[in-house]
């Protein structure tokens, strides 16, 4: 395990950096002015004094170091990083790795409960439909994950607030990030991603079908649910890839629905700084979303390492893991 993750450091060290310097050229390319934006195109000062308010602009531009060459602004947002400081937000004033720090808890509660709902729906339909193929239950499944799978993720959210909000009337929207507020966002992303991994486990496990240990084993005469289950154990190992793929992927891509149900989430917290192009609340969401990442793949890689000792060995003399 150990050397998994002495292997995988370097990696994340430099995916990392490469990473800061395509989202700083990024924002900077992108169309908008962030002063502008704070100022506003249509204010008095710039309807009847267009001096003074270029002079406004300039003043706050150097305030905000946005007066300075593109290698200067990238390299005093490195120099912070490695002091952890992500910058104050510019229509706020805060420290955005404060703002951040508040809203990262809702946005982890509510990733790791869609998570965990997508595994269970992964598993069990995925065991299911492996179960049953080619039989009605198999049908309606896949059926199933075609439908959810070609239904963007706001259509889904609205149709699910519309109906336990306003039709049932069993859901509230408020200001508080609390379990009564987390389900129904949480089963809507866990609707979402669930289609691919119950795929993957249903061909996995068709697979493991066809090997010879299951072959003999119903030879044998034991029960099929028994044998499904030693099955499915020994699929485990592309769930681990997709459940870590799944998380981040929640975590940074929970924008969307973050808005629809008004989660306190730094993705909603994102959404709003993109539109003012606060940059450095874009730069530190960014930062922090791809260091996740990162750090749930080497977990992911550790995992792998655990459930199937073969990978210790790989790049050994003559070790064949995957064999």
């Amino acid at each position: 395990m150990y050397k998994v993750i002495l292997r995988k450091l370097p990696e994340a060290f430099i995916t990392l950096f490469c990473a800061t310097l395509l989202i700083f050229a990024l924002i900077r390319l992108a169309p908008g002015d962030p002063v502008e934006l704070l100022l506003g195109h249509s204010t008095e000062v710039a309807m009847t004094d267009t001096r003074a308010y270029d002079e406004k602009v300039a003043e706050l531009r150097a305030q905000l170091g946005l007066d300075r060459s593109w290698v200067v602004q990238y390299a005093t947002w490195i120099e912070r990083l490695l002091h952890f400081d992500l910058g104050a937000s510019i229509h706020t004033g805060r420290q955005v790795g404060s703002e951040i720090a508040e809203r990262l808890p809702a946005t982890v509660m509510l990733s790791v409960s869609a998570l965990l709902i997508q595994v269970l729906l992964g598993l069990f339909f995925g065991a299911v439909s492996a179960l049953k193929a080619g039989k009605s239950y198999d049908n309606i499944i896949r059926f199933a994950c075609v439908a959810l799978a070609s239904t963007p993720a706001f259509v889904i959210g609205l149709v699910l607030l519309s109906f336990f909000a306003v039709t049932a009337g069993v859901y509230e929207i408020n200001s508080e990030a609390g379990l009564a507020r987390l389900w129904l966002p949480a089963v809507t992303l866990g609707l979402i991603g669930a289609p691919q991994l119950i795929r993957i486990v249903r061909a996995n496990m068709l697979s493991e079908f066809g090997r010879i240990y299951v072959l003999s084993a119903l030879s044998r005469g034991l029960d099929r649910k028994r044998v499904a289950g030693h099955a499915l154990r020994n699929a485990l190992l592309p769930v681990i890839t997709m459940s870590g793929l799944s998380f981040t992927a929640l975590i940074s891509g929970a924008v969307v629905v973050e808005s629809i149900f008004s989660w306190p989430g730094i993705g909603k917290y994102a959404l709003d700084s993109i539109l003012l192009k606060d940059y450095p609340v874009i730069q530190g969401y960014a930062f922090v979303m791809v260091s996740l990442v990162i750090l749930i793949h080497l977990f992911v890689d550790v995992a792998y390492a655990l459930v199937d000792p073969r990978i210790h060995r790989e790049g050994e003399a003559g070790a064949q893991p995957y064999a």
